[in-house]
Parts: C-alpha cells; structure tokens; sequence
C-alpha cells in the first residue's frame, strides 16, 4: 500500500523542527535587542565643533574627549591629571607604536585645553594627530 495509515505501533523517525525554530527567534529577537542597547551607548558628551573640511582617520587611532565641564577621557574612561592621562597614551603606545590621536573638544571647552592635550600626545610619544569636528548642517533655502 503506498498511502497507508500510520500504526500505533510504528516508531516516530521524523524529527519535530518546531521548538527549534522557536528557540532561534527568541535568540534571534534577544540578540537584536541587546546589539540595539550596545549601539547606543552613551560615553561623555561632546557637542563637537563645524568643520568643512575633513578626512577620514585611522583604525589605529587613540581618541581624547574633553567636555565643557573640564572632563578628559581616553577611549571611552574617565582619567583625572596630566600624569593618568600620559600613562593611558603610553599604554596604547605599546599595543602599537604607528598610532594616531585624535582629541575630541566641546564647542565649550577652551582651547587652552585642547592645546594641552595635544602637548601631552606629543610628550607621550604619539607624532601623528587629529582633531574630531562635524560636517556643518546644509543650509536649507
């Protein structure tokens, strides 16, 4: 008989697919979620200044933010003093030695800062720098 019934006595060989495909959307949907969460991560905010010009930087980049309120971070943690900040340069030296910084200043902040944090690269080591600015807005009209 080709159609025949299923027996009671017959073994199940079919594998049911349904609690897998199940298990793949809940992961699928938890990791959308928390890559959303990483994505927007909030670091020190820096309202940065215009510029019209502008490249793009290097993988091997090290960034220095400074905020309005003084604040200085090197990649993304919070270091207080000229010393700390000179020894998480150095740190990063290490790992590569072709390495790029780039200070990130608050339209506030004064300039006297981001020119002391550029004399701190130097003396740390670092012969190659940037200065993190935004394209302007397009003038609507």
């Amino acid at each position: 008989m080709a159609g025949g019934a299923i027996d009671d006595d017959d073994e199940i060989t079919a594998i049911n697919v349904t609690p897998l495909v199940d298990v793949t959307l809940v992961l699928l949907i938890i990791f959308m979620v928390t890559t959303s969460l990483i994505s927007n991560a909030e670091g020190l905010q820096v309202d940065k200044p215009e510029a019209a010009s502008g490249a793009k930087l290097d993988d091997s980049s090290v960034m220095i933010v400074c905020a309005a309120d003084g604040t200085v971070q090197v990649d993304g943690k919070t270091v207080d003093g000229d010393k700390a900040i000179i020894e998480a340069l150095t740190d990063k030296l290490v790992e590569d030695r072709n390495l790029q910084g780039i200070v990130q200043c608050d339209e506030a902040a004064q300039v006297g800062q981001m020119v002391h944090l550029i004399d701190l690269m130097r003396n740390a080591g670092i012969k190659k720098y940037a200065i993190a600015t935004k394209k302007p807005e397009a003038a609507g009209g």
